[in-house]
């Protein structure tokens, strides 16, 4: 399957995942999240070769503290982006960037811990969807 094919296909499958949430094609924004979550997860293969699992999961074991990597990369990452702003497409990159590492530490906690509790599930049409609490 060649690199556009791929990408077609990740994005049908992220726009059924956004129909499932109750994400219509006329919600205001819509287009462009389906776009930028389909590049993300295309991005993968390639993030991967530069950053594998293994490594994601050492980093992820480390925790959360001040001093560890994951606060470190996405504190660096926003850093850059208001320094460059996001008016400019390297600020605009670095916002990319931030949610590429944020897909990766998503898989390795899923790898390291397992999902998210069931009790933070509700359906809807018979499917399951993660209940986010907004702060």
């Amino acid at each position: 399957m060649d690199d556009d094919a791929v990408y077609s296909h990740v994005q049908r499958n992220v726009w059924q995942a956004l129909r499932v949430a109750g994400v219509r094609l006329d919600t205001p924004g819509a287009v462009e999240v389906a776009r930028a979550l389909a590049w993300i997860v295309s991005q993968q293969p390639m993030i991967l070769t530069r950053f594998p699992t293994q490594q994601n999961d050492a980093h992820t074991q480390e925790g959360f503290a001040p001093d560890a990597y994951w606060p470190i990369k996405f504190t660096k990452f926003l850093h850059r982006a208001d320094l460059l702003t996001l008016d400019s497409p390297e600020g605009r990159q670095a916002i990319a960037e931030f949610a590429a590492t944020a897909v990766g530490l998503l898989a390795s906690t899923w790898r390291l811990h397992g999902s998210p509790a069931s009790e933070g599930l509700v359906y809807r049409n018979g499917h399951e969807l993660l209940v986010v609490k907004n702060e």
